[in-house]
Formats: C-alpha cells, sequence, structure tokens
C-alpha cells in the first residue's frame, strides 16, 4: 500500500510541465477524460488514450510505473460489474478500459499537486464546511488504512487469525474494529485540538485563484487529444 507521505513527496517534489500547470487547468484535464470515458463506444479508442496519457505522465516525470498499477484497481471493480450484465469480451474490455482511464488521469492529478492547493481550490466553489470536511477526510483515511495496516500484521503475528475457524477469527475482527474506531475518535480529537492551537478557526485554505496560464498547455491539450480520439475514432 502507497502512504499519503508517498503521495505528498510525489505532488510537491516534482518539477515537470504537469506539476507547473495550474489545479484549475488539471481539473479540466480530468473532466475532459471522464467526459471521453463516458461516451467511448470503443474499447480501442479508449486505449489509445490511455496510451497517451500514459506518455505524457512518463515525459512530464510523474511516477507513471506506480500511476499506472493503482489505475489499475478500478478494473477489479469494472470486470466484477460488467460480469453482471449481458454481453461479450468486447463489452467487458470496454468496461474495463472506461474503469482504468478516468482513473489514470485522476491520479496524474493527485501525484502531481499538492493537497493544500487541491483543497484551495475547492474551497473556491464548495462551502467551506464541505471543503474542510473533504480535507479531514483525505487525511484521516490514510491514517485508518495505514491503523488497519497495522491491525492486520499484530494478529496475524499473535496467532488471532486461524484458517480453520471463523468463530475465533470473527470474534478477534471484531474487537480489532472496536479498538480502531475508538483510536480513530481519539485521533480525530487531537487533530482538531491541534487545529485549534495552530489557529484553525473555520477556514482550511486560502481560497486559490480560478485563471488559467501559459503553462496550463499540457493538461489541456492532452485532455482534448483523448476527448478527440474518442469522438472521431471510426
Amino acid at each position: 500500500m502507497i502512504d499519503v507521505a508517498r503521495i505528498d513527496h510525489w505532488a510537491a517534489s516534482g518539477s515537470g510541465p504537469f506539476h507547473r500547470s495550474s489545479p484549475i487547468a488539471k481539473v479540466f484535464f480530468l473532466l475532459l477524460v471522464v467526459s471521453a470515458a463516458v461516451i467511448a463506444k470503443s474499447p480501442y479508442a479508449l486505449l489509445a488514450g490511455y496510451g497517451a496519457l500514459l506518455v505524457v505522465a512518463a515525459l512530464s516525470g510523474l511516477p507513471w510505473p506506480r500511476v499506472m498499477a493503482l489505475s489499475w484497481y478500478a478494473a477489479v471493480f469494472a470486470l466484477l460489474y460488467s460480469l453482471s450484465i449481458r454481453g461479450g469480451f468486447w463489452i467487458r474490455m470496454l468496461f474495463i478500459v472506461k474503469a482504468i482511464t478516468p482513473s489514470f488521469a485522476m491520479l496524474m492529478l493527485i501525484v502531481s499537486t499538492p493537497y493544500p492547493k487541491i483543497f484551495s481550490l475547492l474551497s473556491s466553489v464548495l462551502p467551506e464546511i464541505i471543503a474542510a470536511g473533504l480535507f479531514m477526510t483525505y487525511r484521516t483515511l490514510f491514517i485508518l488504512l495505514d491503523m488497519m495496516d497495522n491491525f492486520a500484521a499484530a494478529i496475524r503475528l499473535r496467532g488471532g487469525f486461524s484458517p480453520g475457524s471463523l468463530y475465533k477469527n470473527s470474534a478477534n475482527i471484531s474487537q480489532g474494529i472496536a479498538m480502531l474506531v475508538v483510536r480513530a475518535v481519539e485521533r480525530a480529537s487531537r487533530i482538531y485540538a491541534v487545529m485549534v492551537v495552530r489557529g484553525y478557526s473555520g477556514s482550511m485554505a486560502e481560497k486559490a485563484s480560478v485563471r488559467l496560464h501559459p503553462e496550463d498547455w499540457l493538461p489541456l491539450s492532452t485532455g482534448v487529444a483523448v476527448l478527440l480520439l474518442v469522438l472521431l475514432w471510426k
């Protein structure tokens, strides 16, 4: 599992053209790719778009092997959904490509944009309470995932997991989840206390400017190219 520190490092340490473009341009890029995935009727067009995103990510200095691997997690859920409907191999392939292409675009946004800039942009278009809630959810999710990973390792090392005993496993897992809930509430209280001490008064970040600038050509042109591929593919 890739932790939030690694993602933050990728987003903050890069200096490529995708990093230098504005958050609003990358949001438009994401919307264009999502639109292409929604209207696509051929898996080949989206596969070409996915390849274009891969090339742009590599040339921009993004960690494209990790991004590509993470984007394929969406294929698992798309495959499960495609199995529940009628259709052959090409329909299932189309569903998978419709899932991994927007996923790759979303990951390109995340690994090239420090999270304060993302939430600063959200604060410009959403009510403050919603933007703050999304910010806290983002941070807390990775903390809870890390705690769950530690819990799973601890229960295996202490013999709390027995492949042949459903009752024992259920009891241990239930107790572990209860402990995680208590720890999560405690951690949330501490985070809020620290934020108050550091001056939090209802505003998470300064609102970002939503203007485009010349360095935004790469994400915008990439998004337009993927959409045109889907629209013009015969």
